[in-house]
């Protein structure tokens, strides 16, 4: 049953690496289209609002439709945005591919995740759940490189290109290969609302927020970072596979971890650890130079990477925890407070990087942390008290 899954995973990975690829090519994009960094950044933050607030409206209106033809819809249409993104003729049309793009990956991933686990049994969810998300992972591990490295030698428009053509290869692969009658369970978009609201839920989802917002912050800018300390061309998706092996290995271990000590130790522990490396990414930017500076940052990235990444388990974990009766709702809640993180990190990012030195960032996103941090800590005094359970 699983093997079927792996075209979900094909799906994960190729909306993945799209919404990678962006970081590293957003110099080239921005020097294309005539704009400036700052708005450039707002290509990330359309993309990820669209989806935080995207993803539960269409989950809702489209509740009770056939899942088969939902998953295969939705990558087509992200195949389609990825070919507007690859053909803008103007930074106008690259933002409303990204619109595009964010509506149908917010629709996908979601709906997935959802499929996995109604079709195999309760003691097999979370392999279900890994399997699908592991195209995410794979995605920052090896297709935010490839995809940048591929920009470096040609432009920035063929990775959009590519992604596209493997969009559709992964809805064909799901169109042939997946069950004729996938399960469907809907959630009303008040219940979803009720879940959210309840203290200890919000709390939670307040911590995976900033969390977002620290590590996107920087991520958003980190080619131009990378630049100035004299990582560039083909460099950047060296930088780039450094920063997605040691995520993939950080949400890998993350499980383990939370096995081990416990899931709020667990987040306490990488949530510490992304605050040190990103404030120590800023200092080393500020004040170093040559060689010294470039691996210094390089390893200060892998740090940051599998700390950064060892939180999501750790935190999908401590949801589950929260809210028992209702996982799969409660992780679409999380994801939610994913993209809302991403859109808040990377406005913050071009706001704050027109006032202060580009270096500085890693300060900003090292606040955003130890906000998270503080979060948890005041989220560990609360007392459950779960109203309101969806049926799933």
């Amino acid at each position: 049953m699983l093997a079927r899954l792996l075209w979900l995973s094909v799906g994960t990975f190729v909306i993945g690496a799209e919404g990678f690829i962006v970081a590293g090519v957003l110099p080239q994009i921005t020097t294309d289209l005539g704009t400036t960094l700052a708005a450039g950044g707002q290509l990330v933050t359309a993309y990820a609002l669209t989806y935080a607030i995207g993803s539960p409206v269409l989950a809702t209106a489209f509740g009770r439709a056939p899942r088969k033809p939902m998953l295969v819809g939705a990558l087509v249409a992200f195949a389609i945005a990825n070919a507007l993104a690859a053909f803008s003729s103007s930074f106008a049309l690259l933002m409303a591919a990204r619109v595009l793009l964010g509506l149908s990956a917010g629709l996908f991933i979601p709906t997935a995740n959802a499929v996995a686990v109604q079709m195999v049994p309760p003691e097999m969810r979370g392999r279900a759940i890994a399997t699908v998300i592991g195209g995410m992972t794979v995605a920052v591990a090896l297709g935010a490189p490839i995809g940048t490295l591929i920009a470096t030698q040609t432009s920035w428009r063929v990775p959009f290109a590519v992604v596209a053509v493997v969009s559709l290869v992964a809805s064909l692969g799901l169109a042939v290969f997946m069950p004729g009658k996938l399960p469907v369970g809907a959630v009303s978009l008040r219940q979803r609302l009720a879940l959210a609201s309840e203290p200890l839920v919000l709390k939670t989802l307040l911590v995976t927020l900033f969390w977002a917002m620290a590590t996107f912050t920087v991520f958003t800018f980190v080619a131009p970072l990378l630049a100035h300390v004299g990582v560039t061309g083909w460099q950047v998706s060296g930088a780039f596979f450094l920063f997605g092996a040691a995520s993939a290995a950080g949400n890998a271990y993350g499980g383990v971890i939370v096995d081990r000590i416990g899931s709020a130790r667990t987040l306490a522990v990488a949530l510490g650890t992304l605050a040190a490396s990103l404030a120590a990414i800023a200092v080393t930017a500020t004040f170093a130079s040559g060689t010294a500076a470039t691996v210094v940052v390089l390893a200060l990235m892998v740090v940051w990477g599998a700390a950064g990444w060892a939180f999501y388990p750790a935190q999908s974990s401590r949801l589950i925890e929260v809210a028992p009766a209702a996982p799969v709702v409660v992780l679409s809640l999380n994801s939610s407070a994913l993209f809302f993180g991403q859109a808040g990190g990377a406005a913050l990012g071009s706001f704050v990087q027109t006032a202060i030195p580009l270096t500085d960032l890693g300060l900003v996103g090292a606040t955003s942390a130890l906000i998270a941090l503080a979060v948890l800590f005041w989220s560990r005094r609360s007392v459950p008290r779960l109203a309101v359970a969806p049926a799933e």
